[in-house]
């Protein structure tokens, strides 16, 4: 995603009063209590590191961080509480800021320039206050500065500091920033540059994030023999460990701007980087996102949940190793949100592992994913790539970053005042435009590849009736996949290439899992298959996981159970529909009406469920509605399979579809099932009913439907 960058420091600040309810979560009244977690539950089969049952870093809990020094350390510069912005900042030092509320006066640039090496203390109940009038609190880009024991609030005037941060404003180098209330700031709370130490703080209720970090971007060199790689990492060497993050986002830019960029905190360009111990949580938006050329990171040990987005996104970036990661109800926003995206708990879009980059902080150069508990959320882990995302193309939202194998590693667009829109590329003049055609090497390395993958040793738990699944086709999903389009006259990769390469020959691998509930797996478009299929040739994945075999259903559970609402069913012709409320197993069903002559009801989301070719059981329950005609024998339920481009699978429309007749002739709940076998091709379902009542006595026939279940058939 792209960032926008200002040079323009600032202060902000909070009320030594209002610390406690500053403090306290504000879904905490709102959110009833989320039910206790299974975190080392009965029947876990795991015998690997341990995840977090419970999260250690809770900062923002009245009292929870530690103060600061009652006195003054020897030679520091106090500072009194009250009004500051006459006092002298422009000194050499350790400031210690007195008990009480401290303001920078009333200029949105009134604030805190930093100088190298100073030391900026607060003793117990100290706040700096921005009052909603300056920007930004500590700024200058200046190396060795610490930020201690500070309750540091209210900077920006009010979705103010997009893509700018408030503690440390112009990412320095070797900051220290710990023991800190960050909080209902406009912006990020705290930015981060190379060699950061961020630790023990409470980072919540702020405006975009609460953490990030930004480097204008650097250009790459020539490869040599001794440095075979030419790209280079605007920071490198951070520490995120032991903060909570909660809440951010509370200007909501992902509505207004749709930037991809909101949420817990979010990484950019940076090598080598710890984030450990950290809870995260309720954030509007993701949790942990590292966005753009990140290389070796390690996540262990954090606590993440409730989060409205992807529990921890990690795109177009190179060899990390996450494990002993807790992970609990991420995702339910934006996957009801986007039915199209999985909103997994992990994801992994465009990125993997490469043995020419460094990986002494993961420990791997490969993408590891090991270790960690999984319950609730909308998803599990998602293994992606976008055909059209590569260098130099304008499908690349990082538009004028290249992989760091290629030289040059920053695009220079040829017109900047009239940048070049997809599907040409970025510069007609970069390599990977010039010679992606004919030089294999370039094919290879100007795509961030969805490689080296490993996901092993995980438990997973899902229970449909406590996540808010909707109308998603992803909910419950592991998903190894692909999409774009051929519409990209010079690009070398094909969308099919692609999606082979993520699901065959990219060394990408489910193993040694523990799954409980109905999970469903996603290959290629994002077709779903069983567990069994998964297993088998050609997919071969999870060898050596566990399951409690529950089935997963392909129909969504409004359109399957009609408890919800009307789920997706709508008229098509000669008929009428309707939520009843009587059910077979709940307290609502579907009632269809055969108005007269040839009529059809179908589930509006043409061209359907996304399926395989592999062998369905449909199972549904039917019920005539007493004192209406009788329903005519030719009432059926018909599953038409879809190629991918949502032609008929077998070419024909006459021969692509399974038919599977009511025989809803009783007033008493029926079961129909039938075993049915898709075409070879097929890619997707659609959901029909038809029939006709041409004959006499049958108009305005009604029957019940309830229960619909889609599934694979048992092995």
């Amino acid at each position: 995603m792209q960032f926008h960058f200002s040079t323009v420091p600032r202060p902000a600040w909070l009320a030594a009063l209002a610390v406690a309810a500053a403090l306290a979560a504000p879904w905490a009244a709102s959110a009833a209590a989320p039910a206790p977690a299974r975190i080392g539950a009965q029947g876990q089969a795991h015998a690997g590191l341990l995840w977090p049952a419970d999260p250690t870093a809770r900062y923002c809990e009245p009292g929870a961080l530690a103060p600061g020094p009652a006195q003054a350390p020897d030679k520091a510069f106090v500072v009194p509480a009250g009004d500051n912005s006459g006092f002298d900042f422009a000194r050499d030092g350790t400031f210690w800021f007195a008990p009480g509320e401290h303001t920078l006066g009333d200029h949105i640039y009134s604030q805190v320039i930093a100088r190298p090496g100073n030391r900026y203390i607060g003793a117990p109940g100290a706040i700096l206050d921005g009052k909603n009038k300056n920007l930004y609190a500590f700024t200058g880009d200046v190396a060795d500065v610490e930020v201690r024991h500070l309750t540091i609030r209210n900077f920006g005037r009010g979705r103010d500091n997009f893509d700018q941060g408030v503690v440390n404003h112009d990412a320095g180098a070797d900051w220290i920033v710990e023991d800190n209330a960050i909080v209902d700031n406009d912006g990020a709370g705290v930015f981060l540059g190379s060699g950061n130490r961020v630790r023990r703080n409470c980072l919540k209720n702020n405006g975009q994030y609460g953490f990030s970090m930004y480097r204008p971007p650097l250009q790459s060199l020539p490869p040599s023999a001794q440095s075979p790689v030419p790209g280079r990492s605007a920071i490198v060497d951070i520490v995120l460990e032991d903060n909570e993050i909660a809440g951010n986002n509370t200007d909501d830019w992902e509505s207004s701007m749709r930037c991809g960029c909101t949420g817990g905190g979010k990484f950019w360009d940076v090598r080598g980087a710890v984030v450990r111990g950290n809870y995260v949580h309720h954030n509007r938006g993701t949790g942990l996102w590292a966005d753009t050329n990140n290389i070796d990171f390690l996540f262990e040990n954090n606590f993440v949940r409730d989060n409205d987005g992807v529990g921890l996104w990690y795109e177009i970036s190179y060899n990390a190793t996450i494990r002993a990661n807790t992970f609990i109800n991420n995702g339910w926003v934006s996957g009801n949100a986007d039915r199209g995206s999985p909103a997994p708990a992990i994801y992994l879009s465009e990125s993997g592992g490469d043995a020419r980059l460094p990986s002494a902080v993961s420990g791997s150069d490969k993408l590891l994913i090991h270790d960690n508990y999984f319950e609730n959320n909308f998803s599990g882990v998602s293994i992606y790539e976008n055909a059209n995302r590569f260098c130099n193309s304008n499908g690349n939202t990082s538009s004028v970053y290249c992989t760091p194998f290629v030289h040059p590693a920053l695009i220079a667009r040829p017109d900047p005042d009239h940048p070049s829109a997809y599907p040409a590329p970025v510069s007609d003049q970069h390599p990977c435009y010039t010679g992606i055609g004919s030089d294999a090497a370039l094919r290879r390395d100007c795509r961030w590849r969805a490689q080296n993958i490993e996901v092993t040793g995980n438990e997973f738990y899902f229970d449909p009736a406590v996540v808010p699944c909707g109308l998603s086709s992803y909910c419950g999903a592991q998903a190894l996949y692909a999409t774009g389009v051929d519409n990209i006259a010079w690009s070398p990769y094909t969308v099919k290439q692609v999606q082979d390469d993520v699901m065959f020959h990219n060394g990408n691998r489910f193993a040694n899992n523990h799954y409980y509930g109905p999970w469903r797996f996603a290959k290629r478009y994002g077709e779903a298959i069983g567990f069994s299929a998964w297993q088998a040739a050609p997919y071969l994945q999870d060898a050596g996981s566990t399951t409690d075999g529950a089935p997963f259903n392909l129909i969504d559970a409004p359109t399957a159970t009609l408890e919800e609402s009307i789920g997706l069913w709508t008229p098509w012709y000669g008929s009428a529909v309707q939520r009843a409320d009587v059910g077979r197993s709940g307290a609502h069903s579907l009632q269809v009406v055969a108005e007269g002559g040839y009529w059809g009801v179908t589930v509006a989301n043409h061209p359907g469920y996304l399926a395989d070719n592999g062998a369905k059981r449909v199972s549904v329950w039917v019920r005539h509605v007493a004192g209406t005609a009788p329903l005519p024998a030719n009432a059926r339920l018909r599953l038409r399979w879809l190629k991918e481009d949502r032609t008929p699978a077998t070419g024909d429309e006459d021969t692509s579809f399974s038919d599977v007749f009511l025989n809803a002739t009783g007033d008493d709940w029926n079961q129909v099932s039938a075993l049915v076998q898709p075409p070879a091709l097929t890619a997707s379902v659609w959901v029909q009913l038809i029939g006709s009542t041409d004959s006499g006595g049958h108009e305005n026939a009604s029957f019940l439907l309830d229960d619909l279940v889609l599934e694979d058939a048992p092995h």
